[in-house]
């Protein structure tokens, strides 16, 4: 059978009437077209998501910010954030682990980080390294405060013994359902976990309830493909930013440190990178009005709220 030969109504008897008309939904059968982001047929919606994991790496390259930034995208189950995650880990300097503990990054991947060779970790799902007892969980977000903000140097524990001339930084790109997020924001809070790191929570609306099932009836799902990242330079890249262009994101850095209960001063600092990787993203050694444009779009999902993610207009 054919791909979308459903959409002439012959829909198959699975019991009751599942056509379009009568779908809860009103899922039709049209099969979405090819994104030039993605290279496949894709969600339009989600192009968001794929934009914020998108600059957030490219921060990773800018020789004039002090580290990369460190994203938390925050959604229900089934909401595409694995999915979206693993279609950048073809990139290069890109770490994806299915779990890990603070340990098992000291081992592992502080000599690559030291490097160069890793600047990002994925993890796509944080809920597993926060499920084991709690000392652990405790010295694992504590190793990550400081690798993503102040860096790790010298440490000499019962586990391990190294020492380096700098501070080594990494940005982390992690995931995890707003139920989860509402257990863990208190204590996150208070030891600043969370001005370290950009919130991003979306939520599903009903159109893109619709625009699943279309997709999952297609199975266009099948078809999608990896993001690949062209414009990252060989060598880190100094992109200037204009005072005048850095504070047309202050009104938006005031309402989630309010949020967050912090003055904002990280979260800015962040935002601004936001600014520079778009620039850089375009080729471009200068922030321009068209890469605030693009981050105050994103803005819209730069919160706690989970407000319906739409269709990307922000490009």
């Amino acid at each position: 059978m054919q791909r979308g030969s459903f959409a002439s109504g012959n829909t198959p008897s699975l019991g009751g009437d599942f056509s379009a008309r009568n779908h809860p939904y009103g899922v039709g059968y049209s099969v979405p077209g090819k994104h030039p982001h993605f290279g496949g047929p894709v969600l339009k919606d989600l192009e968001n998501l794929a934009d914020i994991i998108r600059l957030t790496i490219y921060t990773a390259y800018l020789k004039n910010v002090q580290k990369p930034n460190s994203l938390l995208i925050i959604a229900r189950p089934e909401s595409g954030k694995t999915e979206m995650m693993k279609k950048f880990i073809m990139n290069k300097n890109i770490a994806y682990v299915s779990d890990v503990t603070a340990f098992g990054i000291e081992r592992d991947y502080l000599p690559k980080i030291e490097t160069g060779e890793v600047r990002h970790i994925m993890i796509p799902d944080l809920l597993k390294p926060l499920s084991r007892k709690e000392s652990t969980v405790k010295t694992f977000i504590t190793f990550l405060n400081g690798l993503i903000e102040e860096g790790i140097a010298s440490a000499s524990t019962y586990a391990t013994r190294r020492s380096s001339e700098r501070h080594v930084k990494c940005g982390i790109i992690t995931a995890i359902t707003g139920e989860d997020m509402r257990d863990q924001r208190h204590h996150w809070g208070r030891i600043g976990f969370l001005s370290r790191i950009v919130p991003f929570s979306y939520s599903y609306g009903i159109e893109t309830v619709k625009k699943v099932f279309d997709y999952i009836l297609g199975l266009d799902y099948l078809e999608e493909s990896d993001i690949e990242l062209n414009q990252i330079p060989k060598q880190d890249k100094t992109v200037k930013l204009s005072k005048k262009y850095a504070q047309e994101i202050l009104p938006s850095t005031a309402t989630i440190a309010e949020a967050q209960r912090a003055y904002g001063f990280r979260l800015q600092k962040q935002f601004q990178a936001l600014l520079q990787a778009s620039a850089l993203e375009r080729s471009r050694t200068s922030v321009n009005l068209r890469d605030v444009e693009r981050v105050l779009h994103l803005m819209n999902w730069v919160n706690f709220d989970e407000n319906p993610i739409t269709e990307e207009r922000g490009r």
